[in-house]
This record gives structure tokens, C-alpha cells and sequence, in this order.
């Protein structure tokens, strides 16, 4: 009996040439162009590869109706969140899997290099340049450096933890935020998340790192802001939704905190309105903070063709999920 497998996914994501198609004879890959191929095709399929962002209602729909059909088994998001896939509805009784691990040290990075922008003024610099303007008495009283300093991580998952280690070579002192606050990795101290107000005071650096739920809407606030040094720096590689962007905005304006470095925002593409485009304070990027290049997709391809091994052979798949985004225990290795 042939599997048939959909593919929804972005350039990058798109890891299923021929030598992946001819390593399994018994499964027939579509690829959907758009989303009205998507729907179409997943009607009737077992098993569907898809970027969380590319999922709309009629996607969804389809794959709620293969799922009460007994045809859907298995969902491979291509992202590690799937927030944005989840607010359409997700099927019951299937399989869900991400990516979590995949990209850990290329998000952590990425944090780290926002952190170091805005501590380096490298977005103060750059309308200097278009200008042609040396301005280096501009910049020089107002750089600081991470050494000494303490990194507060919320999320303690494969990119918190990353984003510590790294923090480690810089010579910081690292605090961790945690749904369940369990001590472990290069962390130097970890609190629960209900007692973040008792750790913002210390953070030179304010790393939002965490996957995104109800829970955590707007988990950084005007009241948690106002808790912040006035030479601290927010990085939020995680989800827009975790910080409450006109409280953010409103605190960068005054002065409150030093700056932010952002890849994420409540609603993408950021709207021309958005006060973060023009304040000077600011390092943006366009949700670019996962993507490596040649070596993401290698793990990528590695993964997605596991799982498919594993799913063809009945066995346990990796990185598997619930519906609200948590991790499931692998039977087999022990691991989450």
C-alpha cells in the first residue's frame, strides 16, 4: 500500500529531492505549490509536511477531515512552533512533530548578535553611514559590553540553553525563567516563571527564548518593564506575542530601558505603523533568526527522512508534540 505524502513548505524548508523520494518506493510525494494545492492534495493524504505559517482554514479543514476520515496520521510542521497553524484548528488522534534542536544554535546565535548590536550601537551607526558620517564621538560614550554582566533566559529549552552557553564565553552570569524551574545546564541560578519579578532587576539583558501560549501573552509588560534597569536590553527571538508592544515601544521611547533587539512581532509582516520602525534605540530583523543556510537544511533533510523511516517501519517518530506544543518523551531513547 503507497503512503501519500504532502509537502506545504517554504524553499528552505524543502528538503525532498529525488535521492529522498527514491530511498522510499513505498511512499508518492506531492509537493503543493500554494495553498489551494495544499487543501486539495491533503484530502486524501497520510501523512503532510508543511510550514506552520502556510496553514489557512481551508488547509486545516482538510486535514481535519482526513483525520475523522482514519486517513491523516501524521503532521511534520517544518517549524518548531505552530502557533499559527494551531489557530485554525489542529486534527485530533494525529501525529505531531517539529523541528525543536534543529535550529537551536543558529537562533541562539542570533540573539547574541542582537544583543551585541544593540550594545555596540550598530544600529546607531547606520544612518551615520548613509549619511557618510564618521561620527564616532556619536558612539563611543554610549557602548557597553556583556562581560560582568547577567543574562536573564526565559525559556530553558535547546535555545535558552544555547543562548546561556554562549552567554557563559562572554563572561555573564546567567539566570533562567522556567515553566517548572528546574536547575541544570550553564544556568547559575533558575526561578519559576510566576517569580520572574524577582530576577528583572538583575538583568543587563532580558532574552525572550520561550514558545508561546495563552499563559504567556504579553508575559512582558509595562509592569515588568518598569522592573528593568534603565541600561537593559530586551532580545526577543521567540514570539511577538510574548511582550506587550505598545508598553515596549512606550518604555524604549522614554528612556526607560537602553534598547531591543527583535526578530518577532505580534502581527507579521510588522505594519509600516509600527512606532519600532523609527525608534533609534532598536535593532529589527524580519523573523530571520532560525534560518543557517546549508547546514539547517542538512538537519533538516536528517530528521524529516527519520521520521519517514520511522514512521514506514511503525516506530516511535522524533520530536513529537500535543497539540498545545510540548514535547512527548521518545519511548525509545529516553529523550524529549
Amino acid at each position: 500500500m503507497t503512503v501519500k505524502l504532502v509537502q506545504f513548505a517554504q524553499p528552505h524548508h524543502d528538503v525532498v529531492d529525488p535521492q529522498f523520494e527514491a530511498a522510499f518506493p513505498g511512499v508518492r510525494f506531492v509537493k503543493a505549490a500554494d495553498a489551494e494545492a495544499c487543501a486539495a492534495e491533503a484530502a486524501d493524504a497520510e501523512a503532510v509536511i508543511v510550514t506552520s505559517q502556510f496553514m489557512d482554514g481551508a488547509i486545516a479543514r482538510a486535514l481535519r477531515d482526513g483525520a475523522r476520515a482514519g486517513t491523516l496520521k501524521w503532521i511534520q510542521f517544518a517549524t518548531t512552533g505552530f502557533d499559527a497553524a494551531a489557530r485554525h484548528g489542529l486534527p485530533e488522534n494525529v501525529i505531531l512533530t517539529n523541528v525543536r534542536g534543529i535550529r537551536s544554535g543558529i537562533l541562539a546565535g542570533h540573539a547574541i548578535a542582537l544583543m551585541l548590536g544593540v550594545m555596540r550601537g550598530f544600529h546607531i551607526f547606520a544612518p551615520h553611514r548613509a549619511r557618510h558620517e564618521w561620527a564616532r564621538g556619536v558612539l563611543q560614550n554610549d557602548l557597553t559590553s556583556p562581560g560582568g554582566g547577567a543574562a536573564v533566559i526565559c525559556g530553558m529549552g535547546g535555545v535558552g540553553r544555547d543562548i546561556a552557553r554562549k552567554a557563559k564565553l562572554f563572561d555573564m552570569k546567567v539566570i533562567g525563567v522556567s515553566r517548572r524551574g528546574r536547575a541544570g545546564g550553564d544556568f547559575d541560578r533558575v526561578v519559576r516563571r510566576e517569580d520572574i519579578h524577582a530576577v528583572l532587576g538583575q538583568a543587563d539583558v532580558l532574552f525572550l527564548a520561550q514558545g508561546y501560549g495563552a499563559d504567556v501573552h504579553h508575559f512582558i509588560g509595562a509592569k515588568e518593564l518598569a522592573l528593568m534597569k534603565k541600561d537593559a536590553i530586551l532580545v526577543n527571538i521567540g514570539r511577538g506575542a510574548l511582550t506587550d508592544e505598545a508598553a515596549l515601544a512606550e518604555a524604549l521611547d522614554a528612556g526607560r530601558i537602553k534598547g531591543a533587539g527583535i526578530d518577532v512581532y505580534e502581527q507579521e509582516p510588522l505594519g509600516a505603523d509600527s512606532p519600532f520602525w523609527d525608534l533609534p534605540n532598536v535593532l529589527m530583523t524580519p523573523h530571520i533568526a532560525g534560518q543557517g543556510g546549508s547546514d539547517q537544511k542538512a538537519r533538516l533533510r536528517a530528521l524529516f527522512f527519520e521520521n519517514v523511516s520511522r514512521y514506514l517501519a511503525g516506530r516511535t517518530l522524533l520530536n513529537r508534540v500535543t497539540a498545545e506544543g510540548d514535547a512527548i518523551l521518545d519511548e525509545e531513547t529516553g529523550a524529549d
